[in-house]
C-alpha cells in the first residue's frame, strides 16, 4: 500500500472531478498529511485536514461518491445537480452588511462558482434548488463572537448563510446544514462545547435560531423573512467517525481507512467498523 500523500497526488484528476477547492491550497494539504504520515499513531487535530481528506474520500468514487455523501449530510437523498460537485472551502456571499465572507468548510447542492471569483460560490439557476452547507469541527469549539457582533455565535452564522444563500434572485428550496464532529462530542451524556448547546436549541424549536439572528446587530446584506426561510431547514448532526467507516470503494480508500486508523485517534473513539 502506498502512503495517503502519494494515492492523493496518483488519484488527483479523478478527485478533482467531483471536488472544487477553494479557499484553500492542494499541495499545502498534501504536505501536511505528508508530514504527519511520519509520526506515531494519535490524535491529528488538523480540522481542514480531516475535512479534506472526506471531500477526497468521497469525490475518488466519482458521481455516485457524492450522492453517498449528500445522503450522509442531509440525511435524505436529493435530487442530484448536473454535475454533483463536493465544494471545499468555498464563500457565499454574506447576508450581514459588514460581515466578512463565512469559509464554509464543505458544501453540496444546486451551486455554481460565482464569475470572476475563485472561491466565490452562488445558487446555480435550476429547478428545485437545495444547498447543504456544512460546519466541522474537530476537536475546536464554534466561535461565539464576530468582529461587529460579541454574541453572534458560529453555528448561527452558517444556518443565515445557508437560508439566505441565493442567485439569480432566488433562493433554494430546501437549505440542509451539517455539523461534522467526532462521534464523542455527539454521543456523550456530558457537555463540553457551545455548539452542542446550540444545535440542540435550534434543532428542538426554530424560535430559538430565530432570535439569536434577529438579535444579530448588523444590517441584512438583501433583507428577507428570516421567519420564512427557516421553514425550509433541516440541521443534521453526523460525525467523521460514520463518514470514515462508510467511505466508497475507491483508488485511495484503503490508504484512508490506514490513515484514519492511526491518525484519527481521539479520547473515546470507537474501533472502526470491521469489514463485512
Amino acid at each position: 500500500m502506498s502512503s495517503l500523500a502519494e494515492a492523493l497526488k496518483t488519484w488527483h484528476d479523478q478527485i478533482t472531478k467531483r471536488l472544487y477547492v477553494g479557499y484553500a491550497n492542494w499541495d499545502d494539504l498534501v504536505a501536511r498529511i505528508k508530514r504527519q504520515e511520519r509520526k506515531p499513531p494519535g490524535c491529528f487535530a488538523d480540522e481542514q485536514v480531516w475535512t479534506f481528506l472526506v471531500g477526497c474520500g468521497y469525490a475518488a468514487a466519482g458521481e455516485q461518491g457524492v450522492l453517498e455523501l449528500t445522503k450522509h449530510l442531509t440525511g435524505s437523498l436529493q435530487r442530484g445537480p448536473t454535475s454533483p460537485t463536493i465544494w471545499f472551502e468555498c464563500l457565499p456571499i454574506p447576508p450581514r452588511k459588514r460581515e466578512g465572507a463565512t469559509h464554509v468548510d464543505l458544501a453540496l447542492g444546486t451551486i455554481a462558482r460565482r464569475e470572476g471569483t475563485e472561491s466565490g460560490i452562488e445558487l446555480d439557476d435550476t429547478d428545485s434548488p437545495w444547498v447543504c452547507f456544512c460546519e466541522m469541527k474537530w476537536l475546536s469549539d464554534i466561535s461565539s463572537r464576530v468582529r461587529y457582533d460579541l454574541h453572534r455565535n458560529q453555528l448561527a452564522r452558517v444556518t443565515e448563510n445557508a437560508i439566505c444563500f441565493r442567485g439569480a434572485e432566488r433562493y433554494a428550496q430546501r437549505a440542509y446544514v451539517g455539523l461534522v464532529t467526532p462521534a464523542v462530542f455527539r454521543d456523550a451524556a456530558c457537555k463540553s462545547r457551545l455548539y452542542q448547546y446550540k444545535f440542540e436549541e435550534y434543532s428542538r424549536d426554530t424560535r430559538s435560531l430565530l432570535a439569536d439572528l434577529r438579535a444579530c446587530v448588523l444590517d441584512q446584506g438583501n433583507p428577507c423573512d428570516l421567519a420564512e426561510r427557516v421553514q425550509n431547514l433541516s440541521l443534521r448532526w453526523t460525525t467523521y467517525d460514520e463518514l470514515f467507516a462508510d467511505l466508497p470503494d475507491s483508488g485511495i480508500r484503503p490508504e484512508l481507512t490506514a490513515f484514519w486508523a492511526k491518525h484519527g485517534n481521539y479520547q473515546g473513539r470507537p474501533p472502526l467498523r470491521k469489514e463485512t
